[in-house]
């Protein structure tokens, strides 16, 4: 079968290729129509007898049989060959067409005249790019790089795919951690200390080490359909747990596995249930420090972030554009720092009745969702049963933001006025109080009254390079303290007012899993009476992310 493509393939025939094969094929035909005539024209040789033998009678006729099916074959190829000519000079025009056009383009943009895709759709051309050869090659090596980076993301999905008994999609996520610390002061743990404790005569006022023990690891699923939600699970580890503690509150962590982060989910288009053990969703923020992964940053220093088994609703009210409203509420059982119960159960737990949370926030993405504008205000409420003679009402009003500012910053920050909130982080981790009452003389108990919050201003200098700066304050009012008479075994935990803390770092991620994070931070804490205890903390972490 020749081609329509062979003509442009053979530059050294000087004759179309097309006539060649015509002039060739009619010498051929010539040639065996001259032997079929020739052929009918010779007699053989006679026998003896005038009528001619019977094999020499057969050997003519297959003779003419075969000269007769080559000549239909020489007719059907010569019908061919001029398809093909035919075929050979409508694609001779239209390249000459498509030439012209070309030509016409260019002098049309060198001109300065700009044509427009309706003009080149009603030609039924398609539009050439200003830059024909520039911008051919750049448009194909886009096109190999795009399909390099999909053959590295398919080998890299075939390589992580995990099997699950479900058969259901599963990842596994993770950040090893490593921190290096050294702190100039006393503190109620050297790894992730949260309070400035009194130093001491004769003590060591400071410590130095490194861990890996904020190293977490994490398991993310994606189940069917169910009702018409798309359901969810997650789950983090990490090796922070401790199980002992001295009368400073120094924990003996020696890598122990802890449960730090667990939900399930189910998402309509604008519904939410989650069920988990996750921070409390009045206050979902936390300050960006990598120097305090296993207890988020600023706790005990205004930050409300004590992970507890709860139960949320969330209902999307959009408004218009990419805005809308926040609708939030649930359950919550808390726990209860510095309390232990025969039952070893919580007071939220003693009172056969959970906590309640809500929660309202306006948000608007501004044209990028990975920053948006965040204003939330939450409530918290719940009953404390720690005996028949001592009820407590655990309550709290919370304010959260997020608010990017230009291209460069942002405003982030959390606020909180409450009542009996060491469950959630507050009051210095403190429920209650419990001494002599100063004027009665009889034992009592009350709830801790405490306000604080925190605010953190991110600076983006480079797509790997970020600076945050932040400050938190926890306050425990001087009034709880100004009517109780408390024991002479109180500790310093229990005896504190009132904790601020101040950080400063650098987050360096040279690529996306490589993550390095100087840290600066300056611990306050007072007590009900004396000066207040300081320390410094300086901590360099080193992270890989998968």
């Amino acid at each position: 079968m020749i081609r329509a493509t062979d003509h442009f393939h053979t530059p050294k025939c000087r004759v179309p290729c097309g006539v060649a094969h015509l002039l060739f094929a009619g010498l051929l035909l010539l040639a065996l129509n001259g032997w079929r005539l020739f052929a009918q024209n010779v007699t053989p040789p006679a026998p003896s007898s005038s009528v001619p033998a019977a094999g020499d009678t057969q050997h003519l006729a297959d003779i003419e049989k075969r000269l007769n099916e080559v000549t239909d074959a020489l007719t059907q190829t010569q019908q061919t060959l001029q398809q093909s000519l035919l075929e050979i000079q409508r694609l001779r025009t239209q390249l000459d067409a498509l030439r012209a056009e070309q030509a016409k383009l260019k002098g049309d943009a060198q001109g300065g005249i700009e044509k427009t895709p309706e003009d080149v759709v009603a030609a039924g051309k398609t539009p050439p790019s200003t830059n024909s050869e520039g911008s051919a090659h750049s448009d194909l090596e886009a096109l190999r790089e795009q399909q390099a980076i999909l053959q590295a993301e398919v080998k890299q999905l075939d390589q992580t795919k995990v099997e699950t008994a479900s058969k259901y999609r599963l990842r596994v996520t993770g950040l090893a951690l490593f921190n290096a610390f050294s702190n100039d002061g006393a503190v109620d743990n050297v790894e992730m200390p949260t309070l400035a404790m009194p130093r001491f005569p004769g003590a060591s006022h400071g410590s130095a080490g490194a861990s890996l023990h904020q190293t977490i690891l994490g398991i993310e699923a994606t189940g069917p359909e169910i009702y018409g939600a798309r359901s969810s699970a997650a789950v983090s580890i990490d090796f922070a747990g401790g199980s002992s503690s001295n009368s400073y509150g120094y924990n003996a962590t020696g890598g122990t596995v802890r449960l730090r982060y667990a939900q399930l989910g189910l998402d309509w288009n604008k519904t939410t249930l989650q069920l988990g053990y996750t921070e409390p969703f009045i206050s979902p923020l936390s300050p960006t420090s990598y120097a305090t992964v296993a207890m988020p940053a600023l706790s005990g220093s205004g930050n409300l972030w004590s992970w507890s088994p709860q139960v949320r609703v969330a209902q999307q009210v959009p408004l218009s554009g990419h805005r809308g409203l926040v609708l939030e509420t649930g359950l919550i059982s808390p726990q209860s720092p510095n309390y232990t119960a025969t039952q070893l159960d919580s007071p939220v737990e003693a009172s056969r009745r959970p906590g309640v949370e809500a929660r309202v926030s306006y948000r608007s993405n501004l044209g990028a969702s990975d920053r948006p504008f965040v204003i939330g205000v939450g409530t918290y409420t719940a009953s404390q049963v720690y005996n028949s003679a001592t009820h407590i009402h655990s309550w709290a009003v919370t304010g959260d933001w997020q608010i990017p500012i230009y291209r460069w910053f942002d405003l982030s920050g959390e606020v909180y006025r409450g009542q009996a909130l060491g469950g959630l982080g507050g009051g210095g981790y403190k429920d209650v109080l419990s001494g002599t009452d100063a004027i009665s003389g009889l034992p009592r108990s009350e709830g801790v009254d405490t306000a604080g919050g925190w605010s953190q201003l991110k600076v983006h200098l480079r797509p790997t390079l970020e600076v945050n700066a932040a400050f938190g304050l926890d306050d425990t009012f001087s009034s709880n303290f100004d009517n109780l008479i408390l024991p002479s075994t109180a500790t310093s935990v229990s005896m504190g007012a009132r904790n601020s803390s101040v950080i400063g770092n650098i987050v360096f991620r040279p690529l996306n899993s490589l993550i390095f994070s100087p840290e600066y931070r300056r611990i306050q804490s007072w007590r009900y009476t004396g000066p207040a205890s300081v320390a410094n903390i300086f901590t360099l972490s080193a992270g890989y992310q998968f």
